[in-house]
């Protein structure tokens, strides 16, 4: 557990300390002016070094695109440890440690956007597997109509007639998703929503939710959903705070931890399995970090004014230690400000590096009775012609970022060092003193 205290100039981690705040105040009934001015202190989950870390690649502006106008994109980043639910480090804006202001806007936990794709696995292929569908079974990729919904595949892309269900989720396909949601049944789908934690109550019962469409949510929902398929089948309810003291010292307030079993292991088991296939062989090879394996899915939205054009990227990536979730767009997407390409191309780049400095601090657990799915069939990964390379650029990468974030980190140990706790705060910031204390 860390906490943190200081003033103003101290205020090092700022996306984590104010979705404390907001967690403190919407969760365990507390006002900003009673966290002000009585004193308590605030034990959380967060990992410095991970959260650290993320700021570092959050830091390099030059990582997220800008529009004609000089807009940068926004993005959100949560890293979740599956076993507990405890977050370990959040990001809820592109340089939030530059000039941050109290309890600024979090695209991490407080944005609404569509989640895209990486719904299928939570409303489409779980459901489908739990009930015994085999992840190889074909699935149709050629029936566009239904009704009055007309889907097709991103970019027009038509390939054969039928896909085995692995490859359908690996390469993001929208037509078997649609035809296997239409199969499985509404009431099916929006079930499974509502399992994995989203909030479906005011979602159009349509084939379009199978791609996202109607949903809202944001990095650490995703994150608490993924962590699902992290945790055998089980989810943990995301959290960052585990106790809160009053000034005497005394537990007012703590995290009762609520779990429940979404998915068997064995059907958990077999959505790991399809998933690997993502980071090996279909829309996020390009966020793969080297020398970790990881499983998840990637998610694009189409804008309305043009369907080459996205609104939302999402990558969400998972090892048996940690979820990372992560968003990435413009606060308002209209024709002027959009993303091009899908989650393979710039989002992709984000999470690999955000990745590449997060997982080293991880205990590096395996996937141990899984198998990617592609593999079981003989497929081998794409891209290995480009890894020779990899070792090295990604430990000098990583070298770079851990000296930065050990800097950080050290900052914000000597604020907690160097800190005289009074009694009484002199201003807002100094009442923070001893929050994610180590």
């Amino acid at each position: 557990m860390d906490a943190y205290e200081g003033k103003s100039e101290d205020y090092r981690y700022p996306s984590y300390f104010d979705a404390v705040i907001n967690e403190a105040v919407n969760e365990y009934g507390l006002t900003e002016e009673d966290i002000i001015k009585n004193g308590y202190r605030i034990y959380t989950e967060m990992d410095q070094n991970y959260q650290a870390s993320m700021q570092v690649i959050y830091d390099n502006v030059d990582l997220f695109p800008v529009a004609e106008d000089g807009t940068r994109a926004e993005s959100g980043s949560v890293a979740l440890d599956p076993k507990t639910g405890g977050v370990r480090a959040i990001v809820g804006r592109v340089a939030s440690d530059q000039d941050a202001g109290f309890r600024s806007y979090n695209y991490a936990t407080q944005s609404a956007r569509s989640p895209g794709s990486t719904i299928k696995p939570l409303v489409v292929y779980s459901p489908a597997v739990a009930n015994g569908w085999s992840t190889n079974k074909e699935l149709d990729n050629a029936t566009k109509v239904y009704g009055g919904y007309t889907v097709d595949n991103y970019g027009g892309i038509q390939g054969s007639p039928t896909v085995p269900m692995y490859q359908a989720l690996a390469e993001s396909l929208n037509l078997p998703a649609v035809a296997t949601a239409n199969e499985l049944g509404l009431n099916t789908v929006f079930d499974y929503g509502k399992k994995f934690g989203l909030n479906m109550d005011k979602v159009d019962k349509s084939l379009g939710v199978a791609l996202g469409s109607g949903v809202t949510t944001n990095p650490l929902q995703m994150a608490q959903a993924y962590g699902t398929f992290a945790n055998d089948g089980v989810m943990n309810d995301a959290h960052l705070i585990t106790k809160i003291e009053n000034a005497s010292g005394q537990v007012v307030k703590s995290h009762s931890q609520k779990s429940k079993r979404v998915l068997s292991s064995s059907a958990n088991k077999k959505m790991t399995n399809m998933m690997l296939g993502t980071f090996t062989n279909g829309t996020g090879v390009n966020a793969a970090p080297y020398g970790y394996t990881m499983a998840g899915k990637t998610g694009t939205t189409e804008t309305d004014f043009n369907p080459d054009l996205s609104g939302d990227q999402w990558v969400i990536g998972y090892t048996p230690d940690v979820v990372i979730s992560q968003w990435l767009g413009f606060p308002k997407t209209d024709e002027t400000h959009y993303l091009t390409g899908t989650s393979a191309e710039t989002a992709s780049v984000i999470f690999r590096n955000v990745a590449n400095s997060v997982l080293p601090y991880t205990e590096g657990t395996s996937f141990d009775n899984e198998e990617n799915s592609y593999q079981e069939n003989g497929i081998a990964p794409v891209g290995q012609e480009t890894e020779t390379e990899s070792p090295e650029e990604d430990k000098g990468f990583f070298d770079t970022v851990k000296e930065r974030a050990a800097g950080i980190v050290d900052d914000a140990k000597k604020a907690i060092d160097e800190a005289d706790i009074p009694g009484k705060a002199q201003n807002a910031w100094d009442t923070f003193k001893g929050w994610f204390g180590f």
